[in-house]
């Protein structure tokens, strides 16, 4: 997702912090390539790790799995985004101290859920905090165990034992 004041801040963070690894997440997403870079897919959605057999270095996602996947990131981009309206539209200028108007102007009391993952490519720590504000949650940010893709391969259970926790909590 894209946090609340756009994807200037969050893009300037991953510059500072690596050129090669900026240029990837661009390569990837504005430039399409994860639909053909079997690779690259797996290192910005899936986090390819280390390990002995294609199971662990893989995180649970075959390679049937990536083409499935890329298949969809291909039909999913043929809607494209209109790249104007949304730098419009971010950031979000009803914020009061970065949280959203609604949940104030409202009185807002419906339990929000933002979750981050550690071992996420393309949205940072920093990025998952400022989406927590918006939704004024930051103390309830949940990390999971898990690259970008947090409910698809072999970690996704971690991501659905923190929601079905979250669930529990909130709605029991």
């Amino acid at each position: 997702s894209v946090p609340p004041s756009g994807n200037g801040k969050m893009t300037m963070r991953f510059l500072l912090r690596s050129l090669k690894d900026s240029w990837k997440i661009t390569a990837g997403l504005a430039m399409k390539k994860v639909i053909r870079d079997d690779i690259l897919c797996r290192e910005l959605f899936f986090d390819s790790g280390p390990g002995d057999d294609a199971a662990s270095r893989y995180n649970g996602v075959t390679d049937e799995d990536i083409k499935r996947y890329q298949a969809n990131f291909e039909r999913d981009s043929m809607a494209m985004i209109d790249l104007g309206d949304l730098a419009g539209k971010l950031p979000s200028k009803s914020t009061v101290n970065g949280i959203a108007e609604f949940i104030i102007d409202k009185d807002f009391d419906k339990p929000c859920l933002v979750v981050g993952a550690a071992d996420d490519f393309i949205v940072d720590n920093e990025g998952v905090i400022e989406s927590a504000r918006y939704f004024a949650v930051q103390d309830e940010v949940v990390t999971v165990d898990s690259a970008h893709d947090v409910m698809l391969g072999g970690k996704w259970k971690n991501c659905a034992k923190e929601l079905e926790t979250w669930l529990q909590t909130n709605f029991a």
